[in-house]
């Protein structure tokens, strides 16, 4: 049994430790509908993390809140905007990340949280203004389980893999070039991540995502109303695995796995979003593994062909994309090994995941909205300036 230092419960009483060979079911008071799992070290290897876990936090509210829907300031003059697909993605010229108001960030935000992903170009944020103005949405993801210790870190390098993914796929448990959200395995998940990319390749190394809102909203609603019922681990096992054993790197936390509701409310737009990601999900709770196995195998292909739903960014130097993982999935394009691309990364934490009973799904409020005249600016072209069919006929 290791010691760490936050207070916790195994099996309702106090404890101080974890169990180095089977998974270690941890809880608090004050929060008791959580479900969480600190998974063993000993079959994965010899090294010990320097930190056991992240205990659970009260997040400021998102400043989306706080924004006014026409984007009167983040769309002044000269700002040009284009919404690249109807479902997700918006582009953004004429402006600069490193100059933005305060009330420019907080519609920034509201953008976010509808359109699932931003993007810009010829941006000229440096690292430590990426972290200060996601300083000013919320608390920072760290590596270490306690966020109060003063070791703020301020970015993540992303620096891809210089090899073909496929051939080394063949090592790994974890399918790290597959859709996820960031550290969906967290008791907090990310709520908005920006990555800023500054050595693409020629060619190649596109980031595609796709709308939870989207994919959620696109189910039939019979299977709608089963998924709502259900929820699902989020494992980073097959990381920890991965990073130790395959890239010989030193996590900083023991591998751990949180239950999350299948389908979330989204805190800023209410809209249900559909919470499952192929790089994290191992399984569903309450089912037998064959169940499981066959229930993410249908949503997950449903998250992969929807095409309808997606957004494909092409990046160039000092590209900029914001995006909201609660309600989003993205995905690398592996595809120009061995040159190399890098950028950098910041995170901020989000609520704990939750499903409210007067949450709806986005198509079902657009559905109301059309033909109103004078809808604000957060939402799509095609809902603001879309002619509708009063009446819908089948199309063959």
């Amino acid at each position: 049994m290791s010691s760490l230092a936050p207070a916790f419960e195994v099996n309702g009483l106090a404890a101080d430790g974890l169990d180095d060979a089977k998974p270690t079911q941890v809880s608090w008071k004050e929060y008791r509908n959580l479900r969480h799992n600190v998974l063993p070290i000993r079959p994965l290897g010899s090294h010990v993390p320097a930190h056991g876990f992240k205990s659970p936090r009260d997040v400021p509210s998102d400043r989306g809140l706080l924004a006014d829907p026409n984007l009167p300031n983040l769309l002044g003059l000269g700002v040009q905007r284009i919404d690249l697909t109807p479902s997700i993605g918006t582009q953004l010229t004429g402006l600069q990340l490193s100059q933005l108001t305060d009330v420019q960030k907080d519609e920034l935000a509201l953008l976010a949280a509808h359109r699932g992903v931003v993007f810009f170009r010829d941006q000229d944020i440096t690292a430590e203004q990426q972290r200060a103005l996601f300083d000013y949405y919320g608390l920072p993801e760290l590596p270490g389980d306690n966020p109060e210790d003063g070791k703020k870190s301020a970015t993540n390098t992303i620096q891809e893999q210089e090899q073909d993914y496929r051939k080394t796929y063949i090592h790994f448990k974890w399918p790290f070039a597959d859709f996820h959200a960031d550290s969906s395995f967290e008791i907090n998940p990310p709520s908005f991540s920006l990555l800023r990319v500054d050595e693409p390749p020629p060619t190649g190394g596109d980031t595609n995502w796709i709308s939870g809102y989207g994919t959620f909203e696109s189910l039939s609603p019979t299977l709608q109303k089963f998924v709502e019922g259900l929820s699902a681990w989020h494992s980073a096992g097959h990381v920890y695995d991965s990073v130790l054993n395959h890239w010989s790197g030193h996590p900083p936390t023991r591998p751990r796995e949180t239950l999350h509701p299948v389908v979330r409310t989204h805190p800023v737009t209410g809209y249900k979003s559909l919470n499952l990601n192929s790089g994290f999900v191992d399984r569903i709770d309450g089912l037998n593994r064959y169940e499981s196995d066959k229930i993410l195998e249908l949503l997950f292909t449903h998250i992969h062909t929807a095409i309808d739903h997606s957004v494909r960014w092409r990046w160039e130097k000092n590209s900029v994309a914001l995006w909201d993982n609660r309600a989003t999935t993205h995905r690398a394009t592996h595809d120009y090994a061995p040159i190399h691309r890098h950028g950098v990364r910041v995170t901020i934490i989000g609520e704990i995941p939750v499903l409210k009973k007067d949450s709806r799904a986005r198509r079902e409020v657009e559905k109301e909205l059309r033909n109103q005249p004078n809808l604000p600016a957060v939402y799509n072209e095609n809902l603001r300036k879309g002619k509708y069919l009063t009446e819908t006929k089948p199309v063959f």
